[in-house]
């Protein structure tokens, strides 16, 4: 909502508390305007509304399940938990509101939180077959294939045009292997139900995790029909045309996006995809020419581009006059990104003098530590950069690249144990085949001497490759 829109909004609320008295009439007209905000579709406003209405009478469990709605329709699942959390605290008998609780709760991975919520749906309604589709979700978490597959043929018995019902068996079948099958009834589905998101959303998933790169940019060239101010969707798609080789199209995408700053906090994922296909010259000129019209937070980005391109100079000309000790919460980023630029053209002191200051200040800034962990790797200083990486590590655990840094670190300080443990350790945290762990783990492997296991490692890596695919 624009900064005007937002006045607007505010202004009538505020003028809706003037001709009332109790909490409870103050309470009611809010809701009145709920209703309204609703029937024109205007979901901002009606959560305004609503989160004043239960402000004003925070016992009224009504009040708590719509503003729980219209979080959820504006996608604040957290949000849409604790609405739907405070409804049922105020009557536990709401069918509705308990089977919300199971749908956000499989979606927030609390899989006995969603088991117990759909059990109390089906203990007030046993006929209801919205509990059977988020049992089945939850098997399917658990990787129990035959129960989600029995969960969503019990909905589909009765109701075969059921969506969710059709992608949890879609995504059940795949996980017990059988891909072409899973493929064939989306397929299916989605012929007689072209205008279906979610389901056009499932098919270009399955079809990616399953190789199918032809099947899923189909599914998103037509859910991006659908969906056309989708940006994350519309990034997504260019990721499959690049992959597809597709070149042309997925630079039509993503340039407008970039040139016209309308491209919603995705420039550094646009500009990831121009680093690994586009032509090395014609990217460095297009970033060139879009950096000198570019905010100075996109600055950061293009010359971070620039940077891993091969430019670190350039990045640091685009850098240095926007930025300047000292160090604020506003500009830590950009003076390690700064200091990162002079590591990169040798100027070790200059950019460890720089880092030293950015970390001084905050010492949790994950640019910096990554700058200066790949610093003393280069120089090899293995000690403080086990010191940095684990710390690293700490703060983003989910990241592969950093495990592998803390590996190298350890390798590097003559502690060869600590590094196979680390990655091996990774490989079982992280999952999904990740290619960079096992890389680095094969490495290790042949640096030390033991090639004989490379096959076992190579095994491990397709049984996760497999596990990656089946996973939701």
């Amino acid at each position: 909502m624009t900064g005007k829109g937002a006045g607007i909004v505010a202004a009538a609320l505020l003028a809706l508390l003037g001709g009332c008295r109790s909490p409870e009439d103050r309470a009611a007209k809010f809701a009145a305007m709920y209703e309204t905000a609703m029937a024109d579709n205007n979901p901002y406003m009606a959560r305004l509304a609503m989160l004043q209405a239960v402000s004003l009478q925070d016992a009224n469990p009504d009040y708590w399940r719509s503003l729980g709605g219209v979080q959820l329709s504006l996608g604040d699942y957290s949000g849409a938990f604790n609405a739907y959390l405070r409804a049922n605290e105020l009557d536990h008998t709401n069918p509705q509101v308990l089977q919300a609780l199971a749908d956000l709760a499989v979606i927030g991975g609390h899989t006995e939180d969603a088991q117990r919520y759909a059990r109390q749906v089906l203990l007030l309604r046993p006929d209801d077959l919205a509990p059977q589709t988020t049992l089945g979700y939850v098997a399917l978490r658990k990787r129990n294939y035959d129960a989600a597959l029995q969960h969503a043929d019990k909905v589909l018995a009765s109701r075969t045009d059921d969506s969710n019902a059709t992608i949890l068996k879609a995504r059940a079948l795949a996980g017990n292997g059988d891909g072409d099958a899973a493929l064939g009834l989306l397929r299916d589905y989605v012929a007689g139900h072209p205008d279906d998101p979610a389901a056009l959303d499932a098919l270009g998933d399955l079809s990616g995790r399953l190789g199918n790169l032809a099947g899923q940019k189909d599914a998103q060239r037509n859910e991006l029909a659908l969906r056309p101010k989708d940006l994350a969707l519309r990034v997504n798609y260019a990721r499959t045309l690049y992959r597809l080789g597709e070149r042309g199209p997925a630079h039509d995408l993503t340039f407008p996006m970039a040139s016209g700053g309308a491209h919603g906090g995705l420039l550094i994922d646009i500009l990831g995809l121009w680093l690994r296909y586009e032509p090395r010259d014609r990217a460095m000129a297009e970033v060139r020419q879009l950096a000198a019209q570019a905010s100075p937070a996109d600055k950061m980005r293009y010359a971070y581009f620039l940077m891993m391109a091969g430019a670190p100079d350039e990045a640091e000309a685009m850098v240095a006059p926007l930025v300047s000790p000292p160090v604020t919460a506003a500009n830590a980023a950009p003076l390690a990104l700064l200091a990162q630029a002079q590591a990169m053209q040798g100027r070790d002191d200059e950019a460890l003098k720089l880092l030293g200051t950015v970390l001084a200040f905050d010492q949790g800034n994950i640019v910096a530590l990554r700058a200066r962990t790949d610093l003393y790797l280069r120089t090899g200083r293995g000690r403080p950069a086990v010191f940095d990486a684990q710390r690293l590590v700490a703060s983003k655990p989910r990241s592969a690249d950093d495990r592998v840094r803390l590996a190298r670190a350890y390798a590097l300080a003559g502690q060869p144990q600590l590094a196979e443990n680390t990655y091996r350790a990774a490989i079982e945290d992280i999952g999904g085949a990740e290619p960079k762990l096992f890389d680095g783990l094969r490495r290790f492997l042949v640096k030390t001497g033991r090639t004989d296991e490379l096959a076992d490692v190579e095994q491990q890596f397709v049984e996760q490759k497999r596990l990656a695919r089946s996973q939701w």
